[in-house]
């Protein structure tokens, strides 16, 4: 399954498909380590270099604080699926994800300021030690716009009969994209339908 499908997805989107195969047992896990976690964010573009440089020296020398932070980041990760997947299916969600997102976002104060990068406004922590909340709150603030705003009814996940699983939004004329994507686990649908076909033709 290539990821190249989902590149200009929302990032929480992005986020909840660092889980691979998500409908197989077990799945795939793609933030192994703290170091996969600040890689992630490096290349999602979730902070500046230079303040994840700063994670980079902090976890160096306290692991305990790099496994803490990947804690947390696999738990605002679970709670955000666990809500993309009610919303999918039509289902209330469960208040505990609902107090966990919402208080991830407002019980204390962020060193987030929205900051104008010369081609558009991006988000940008002010002085002080980098802390691993800052670069994962935008996460939680993509995701709780993606649901409460237009694009909610166009959310998907993928129904490969591989077990895939991951989360797209679905742009299509027709409203009718099943799969994350065509390329992969579409091609994947559409050769085994084919297996299935000449399969039945022979057994005739």
């Amino acid at each position: 399954m290539s990821s190249r499908a989902l590149d200009e997805e929302d990032i929480s989107i992005r986020f909840v498909n660092t889980v691979a195969w998500r409908r197989r047992s077990p799945p795939e896990e793609r933030l192994g380590s703290a170091d996969a976690l600040r890689d992630w964010l490096a290349l999602n573009g979730a902070s500046a270099p230079f303040e994840l440089s700063g994670l980079r020296h902090r976890w160096t020398f306290s692991e305990d604080e790099g496994a803490r932070a990947l804690q947390t980041a696999r738990k605002l990760r679970e709670a955000i699926y666990r809500l993309f997947i009610a919303h999918v299916a039509l289902q209330q969600p469960a208040s505990a994800d609902l107090v966990f997102v919402s208080e991830f976002l407002w019980r204390r104060p962020s060193a987030l300021r929205l900051v104008w990068n010369g081609q558009g406004l991006s988000w940008q922590r002010a002085a002080g030690e980098p802390d691993v909340l800052d670069f994962l709150r935008p996460i939680a603030l993509s995701a709780v716009a993606l649901l409460t705003g237009a694009r909610a009814r166009k959310l998907r996940q993928c129904q490969d009969a591989g077990g895939c699983g991951w989360l797209f939004i679905d742009e299509s004329r027709q409203q009718n994209r099943r799969w994350c994507s065509m390329g992969d686990c579409g091609n994947r649908a559409k050769a085994h339908r084919h297996r299935q076909r000449t399969h039945l033709k022979d057994g005739q």
